[in-house]
């Protein structure tokens, strides 16, 4: 049996660490306010990139972290995806730079492409990577995401700018034969596009970004308000139907990690699933980092590794995307 197993993590957070504070200041020079939002979703700090850093140089870094904390060789490695919604370029792929950039380090090489599916994206990455190395010849990948949000957000959006932060995050995968199914059970992804006029990047979209006459401010993110709290009930069905066509319960679940956009909406679909906040099933690292788009899933994995890659522990990984997608994964260690 072909098993695609993670062999590890890393991450790159940028040095520029910002509080809730100096962001209440900021709208308040502005005649606004985002303070009530930012406590409802958990947030206390977040990381901005500096003026020399964006998708590349994160992905880069957080490359490092991966291959040096696990001690990995990049030679190994064969398949290289990189899943962003906000690309440093479109010629070539940020897979394909970053890859000519390590130059005779990844020279083995043989496949790399840019992934974008917002939110969900990393996650959907490696459902991707995992499925294509069980029926080819690849025996290691690397999947990273990069989320470099603060250089497209208006200023004055007190959601985006408020809540969302920089960071990239790296996944090692490898494939291992073995008599007995372990690493990628299973992932079950679902579709609304009910809500896809809701969020643009850029507003006035790729063909108008040349044109002088479009403002500076239409060619960056339009976040308009829309409701999610749906959200903790669509998150409960959908693990509960990958639960159910791989005979498992929720109980059996031994770490569930979720998108880190709001604590409440993940807390709320764990009491759905009968989950306890005393079984110490789940953790939220959104605090911390604010909400990183598709790499907060990782940042969390990163983060407790230890505890979680014990052999036979199972983990879900479930998250959501602008549209709006939803995305569940069932891993077993």
């Amino acid at each position: 049996m072909r098993n695609v197993l993670i062999e590890g993590t890393g991450v790159y957070i940028p040095s520029n660490k910002v509080y809730n504070e100096q962001l209440d200041d900021h709208f308040e020079k502005r005649g606004l306010s985002a303070h009530s939002l930012m406590s409802h979703l958990g947030r206390r700090k977040r990381y901005f990139i500096s003026d020399e850093e964006n998708t590349i140089t994160m992905c880069l870094e957080a490359i490092n972290d991966c291959i040096s904390k696990n001690q990995l060789k990049l030679e190994d490695y064969e398949m290289l995806v990189v899943c962003t919604d906000t690309p440093e370029y479109l010629f070539p792929s940020d897979a394909m730079r970053i890859a000519g950039l390590y130059e005779e380090k990844m020279q083995n090489v043989k496949v790399a492409f840019d992934l974008n599916s917002n939110c969900t994206g990393m996650i959907q990455g490696l459902d991707v990577v995992y499925k294509y190395m069980q029926t080819s010849d690849i025996k290691k990948a690397l999947v990273v995401g990069c989320f470099c949000i603060t250089p497209i957000a208006l200023w004055s959006d007190t959601v985006v700018y408020a809540t969302f932060a920089d960071a990239a995050a790296c996944v090692a995968l490898t494939m291992e034969e073995n008599a007995e199914k372990k690493g990628f059970i299973d992932t079950l992804v679902s579709v609304n596009a009910s809500y896809h006029d809701y969020i643009k990047y850029p507003k006035c979209g790729m063909s108008k970004v040349p044109l002088k006459a479009i403002l500076p401010n239409e060619k960056r993110l339009e976040w308009n308000p829309f409701p999610m709290d749906f959200i903790p009930q669509e998150w409960e069905k959908a693990i509960r139907q990958i639960l159910k066509r791989n005979d498992l319960t929720a109980e059996d679940i031994d770490y569930y990690i979720f998108s880190q956009l709001s604590d409440a909406y993940n807390m709320e679909t764990l009491r759905l699933l009968g989950i306890s906040e005393d079984e110490n099933k789940y953790y939220f690292v959104g605090k911390e980092y604010g909400y990183t788009g598709n790499t907060c899933p990782i940042l969390c994995l990163n983060r407790l590794w230890d505890i979680y890659s014990q052999k036979g522990k199972k983990m879900i990984i479930c998250t959501v995307g602008a549209g709006y997608s939803i995305i569940v994964q069932l891993y077993e260690f």
